[in-house]
């Protein structure tokens, strides 16, 4: 039987990742996705300007296999 995932694909593992922003200054900050992230959830502290950010994105990247 033929695996419908590619062949380059078959060692790849996906990264997820969350984007914060800051709806006062519009800073922007990537950082490792955590369970109960979710879109419009209430983030850290702004770095710049000190305001609550907020979850904006959840996406995954594939990483490159390693051999």
């Amino acid at each position: 039987m033929m695996s419908s995932v590619p062949a380059n694909n078959r060692k790849s593992k996906l990264l997820v990742y969350t984007i914060e922003e800051c709806p006062v200054c519009g800073q922007k900050m990537k950082r490792a996705f955590q369970v109960g992230d979710y879109i419009t959830k209430e983030g850290a502290a702004c770095s710049k300007c000190g305001n609550a950010t907020r979850v904006g994105l959840v996406y995954a990247e594939t990483s490159k296999p390693s051999g």
